[in-house]
This record gives C-alpha cells, sequence and structure tokens, in this order.
C-alpha cells in the first residue's frame, strides 16, 4: 500500500488527545464510494457518500477531485475549518492494486489538496474489506460487477487473484455471469453451439432488459453504447430465472460458484498455517451483490472445493458493515493510533463453513450439518 514518506507529525502520536483526532476512511468501488470519519478512540463521527473514484475509469485528476469533495463535505459536518487536515486518510479503492500509481495518487492529493489530510495510505478495494472484518488476515473474496480475490497472511504478506478486468476474465462476477448467458443466445440461435439447457427463459428476459426486439437491436449495447455495470446488471434477471428453476440460469450460478472456489484454491496454499489451521478454518470474507445468489453458487461451490483437495476447512463471512471502516483501521495504523477500539467481529457473520473429513475411497456427499450454513463431507452409503 502506498504511503507519503514524510515523518508523522509529533502532534499526531503525543499532544493530540484522541477525541481531537480525525481519521478519514473511504471505500471506493466501480459505482459509488463511502467515507467514514472517525476519532482516535475508533468512534464513528459521520459518513458520506460519493462517487465512484477508480482512476482507471476517470483519471487521476478527476478521481483526487472527487476524494477532496468527500472530506471536505465530511468537514462541513463536522463543523472543522476547510484549512484542517484530516489527520490521516486511508483510501481503499478499486483499481488500487499498483504501488506506482497508488504512489502517484498520494503525490497528486498532496500536491492540488494540500488542506485534505497530513498522511494517506492507499490500497485496493479488497483491503478495505479484509480489515474490516479480521485483524489476523484470510481471505476477501469480491464478487460484484467483476471479481477479485486477495490473501494476506498474519504477517502482513499479501497474494492476490483475479481482479483483472472484464477483458481477462472478472470469472464468477455478474458481468461474467450476463455475458456468458448472452453468449449461450446468440450461440444457440446461430446454430454455432447448443446452450446447455433451453434458452427460452434467458432468451425473452434478455429482450425485456435490454429493450430490444432482436439481436440486431442488442449490438449497440454490446459497441457504441456499452456500459459494463448496465450489462452486469442482467444477472438479477438470471437470479430470477433460478427462483422459476430455469435450468440455464441455474447452470450458470452453480459455474459461478465453481469459478469463486478457484479464486480460494489458488490463494489456499500461499495461506500460512496460523491462517487457515485457526478455528472455523481459512476465513473468507465474502463482498458483493453476487453473493446474494450463493443459494444457487453453493453446489458448484461445494464440489470445486472438495474436488481440489487444497482446502481442508473454511468459513465464509459477508460483511455487515462498510469496508470504509476497514480503510479507517489502515489509517490508524499509519499513524499509530493504538487507542482506536478495533471491532472486528461485530462487521461480520457466518453464512457457511465447509470441513473436509476422512473418507474412504469410493465416493463422497455433501451433507448439511447446519442447514444455514454448514457443509461436511461424509461417506455415501
Amino acid at each position: 500500500m502506498a504511503e507519503t514518506k514524510e515523518p508523522i507529525a509529533p502532534e499526531l502520536t503525543s499532544a493530540k488527545h484522541a477525541d481531537e483526532i480525525r481519521i478519514c476512511g473511504i471505500e471506493g468501488g466501480a459505482t459509488q464510494s463511502l467515507l467514514i470519519v472517525m476519532d482516535g478512540n475508533g468512534k464513528r463521527l459521520v459518513e458520506v457518500p460519493g462517487p465512484s473514484t477508480n482512476h482507471w475509469g476517470f483519471g487521476m485528476e478527476e478521481t483526487t477531485s472527487r476524494i477532496n469533495c468527500m472530506i471536505e463535505k465530511a468537514k462541513e459536518a463536522l463543523e472543522m475549518p476547510l484549512s484542517q487536515p484530516m489527520d490521516c486518510t486511508g483510501l481503499c479503492l478499486s483499481g488500487c492494486e499498483e504501488e506506482e500509481t497508488n504512489q502517484k495518487l498520494v503525490e497528486m492529493l498532496s500536491t492540488n489538496f494540500p488542506n485534505a489530510s497530513r498522511e494517506y495510505v492507499v490500497g485496493s478495494d479488497t483491503v478495505g474489506s479484509l480489515k474490516t472484518g479480521s485483524d489476523s488476515g484470510g481471505i476477501v473474496l469480491i464478487a460484484g460487477t467483476g471479481s477479485n480475490a486477495v490473501l494476506e497472511n498474519s504477517d502482513g504478506s499479501r497474494h492476490g487473484c483475479g481482479g483483472w478486468g472484464h477483458m481477462m476474465g472478472d470469472e464468477g462476477g455478474a458481468f461474467w455471469i450476463a455475458h456468458k448467458a448472452a453468449k449461450y443466445v446468440f450461440d444457440d440461435l446461430d446454430g454455432l453451439q447448443k446452450a446447455p439447457h433451453l434458452i427460452s427463459y434467458v432468451w425473452p428476459a434478455m429482450r425485456t432488459f435490454f429493450h430490444v426486439p432482436n439481436r440486431n437491436a442488442m449490438l449497440p449495447h454490446l459497441y457504441n453504447n456499452f456500459n459494463k455495470s448496465k450489462f452486469a446488471m442482467f444477472t438479477k434477471e438470471l437470479a430470477t430465472g433460478c427462483e422459476k428453476n430455469d435450468p440455464l440460469c441455474l447452470s450458470l450460478f452453480t459455474s459461478a460458484g465453481k469459478m469463486l472456489a478457484k479464486h480460494i484454491n489458488a490463494l489456499a496454499p500461499k495461506a500460512h498455517n496460523d491462517v487457515k489451521l485457526r478455528k472455523g478454518g481459512l476465513k473468507v470474507i465474502c463482498v458483493g451483490s453476487v453473493w446474494k445468489s450463493w443459494d444457487y453458487m453453493k453446489k458448484g461451490f461445494t464440489e470445486e472445493i472438495q474436488e481440489a483437495k487444497l482446502v481442508d476447512e473454511l468459513t465464509l463471512l459477508r460483511l455487515i458493515a462498510p469496508s470504509a471502516i476497514g480503510a479507517c483501521y489502515v489509517a490508524a495504523e499509519k499513524i499509530k493510533c493504538e487507542g482506536l477500539v478495533k471491532t472486528h467481529d461485530e462487521h461480520t457473520e457466518a453464512f457457511f463453513h465447509y470441513k473436509r473429513e476422512n473418507i474412504p475411497t469410493g465416493g463422497v456427499s455433501t451433507a448439511p450439518v447446519d442447514p444455514c450454513c454448514e457443509a461436511t463431507v461424509t461417506p455415501t452409503s
């Protein structure tokens, strides 16, 4: 994560009372952002919603302007002078995976908006999510418009899988699901390749969603008027198809579950034992709207984890608090604000637990121990 190189101002670590310290954290997604300000005790003081802050989509200058605008709105809400900088700002933003560009972001903020914040620390949106829900490492697996996974070990070392955008995959994300559905329709109607199931639900749903009478009318949505986020929203209609037991929709979400499990299998061998062998196994924090359809992804996910034999136990958790909190925690660590109370356990809830059991050769089945969240592999009869 990129940080400013200047020494920490003495007043931040000694002279200031915890109630006077202002720590800012911004969670930045592909479509919207959220800013939270805490004091030095960890008390949340204000929240400010904002637009996307992904510099790959809007450019560095526009992104820094948006960040400053959100900070100024927070200062106004707190009745702080605009000339008084935040003590530190954590930026956990979509698109901030590279140290070089992260440092450029910090430099531009410091130059163009010197009163915004004294210090900065920058990392990807996955970092904010992980820091919100865990103080001892684990995996954050994002399945929103796109997909991305990051493992953090307890020593701070990180490894990633995915997050390269829809041109390179984003497997298991909403755009990937919607695109795969559209591809099935086009290929089936062309006679190029039959879809694995009838397109009798997906094709009408596609025409209705995009307001088109035929495939030719889809061309503007694929080229001149292409909008990744809008295309991804078609996945909601496919989830509705799952509710109606449409076989093609169900197969799409089964495939999504498999691909998301592959992200975990890719990172699990790089996880240290203290992260893998804790109570509940490997902790995976799941972020993004696709996880709302977990019931339809569970079968594919469990099968992939079981077949790969790389993970013996894991727990999937969903955040029930904004990941801007994790961005604040990162900022607090930057200025060594040790009095800030972190409440990780209050920010997540478990929704699935998997544990591999020792089994004889000859086949397995996944039998739910707890119908809400548990799956333990047991011998078949």
